[in-house]
């Protein structure tokens, strides 16, 4: 191996990692707000199309999550540490995952309005997902640490408001003498809804780490 070539393996263009970063995190704030956009239309009639584009967006965040991991291990020194390129590479596939799960259960079950609650947290996750997108953007320059720990807490706020909504519409479910099986449904909806959120989180959390070890 010659010299240039041992030195590209050791310290190679580290613009890749940030530039598959900042695609997959453009890819799930397009899952977002589509998946917000056409659960706001309140027709059923909607589903199996919202269905199909968000499958779409499940695989090419799969492809760029491929092509992250691909670049980890044929270098060898990442830009960020590994373990926090893997647990981003891996939240942000997971709120796409999530979505794409809730669009598969909306035709599956046969959902028909849309509760005022789980339209909210969509909201909320949709918010989430900007503020995720810049922070990603944000690694390229660690030097803006206030910002980056305001958006950080900004996450945080979202994050506390969709477990509060999440509450109160768990409490309104159980309370408005649902069948057994509907309950179920929208249960299992909610739920997953919130993990997304709980995901973006956890890759808020993640920046900040590495703006610390980095600072």
């Amino acid at each position: 191996m010659s010299l240039n070539s041992l030195m590209r393996w050791i310290k190679p263009n580290e613009q890749i990692f940030f530039d598959l970063l900042d695609a997959a995190a453009a890819n799930v704030l397009e899952s977002a707000r589509l998946f917000d956009r056409e659960l706001r239309t309140e027709d059923p009639a909607h589903w199996a199309e919202l269905r199909r584009q968000m499958k779409a967006l499940e695989h090419k965040g799969d492809e760029i999550s491929s092509k992250l991991l691909e670049r980890m291990d044929t270098t060898f020194v990442t830009p960020i540490e590994r373990e926090d390129l893997l647990a981003l590479t891996h939240a942000l596939d997971d709120v796409v995952d999530d979505l794409d799960v809730i669009a598969e259960r909306l035709v599956l079950y046969r959902i028909g309005k849309i509760r005022e609650p789980f339209l909210e947290i969509s909201s909320q996750v949709v918010e989430g997902c900007v503020l995720l997108h810049q922070l990603i953007h944000r690694l390229r320059n660690l030097s803006e640490t206030q910002s980056i720990r305001a958006q950080i807490r900004e996450v945080h706020d979202l994050e506390n408001r969709v477990d509060a909504i999440y509450h109160t519409a768990l409490a309104e479910i159980f309370n408005d003498g649902l069948e057994p099986v509907e309950l179920m449904k929208w249960k299992e909806l909610l739920d997953i809804l919130e993990s997304a959120m709980d995901r973006i989180q956890h890759a808020a959390r993640v920046v900040g780490s590495t703006v610390m070890k980095n600072s």
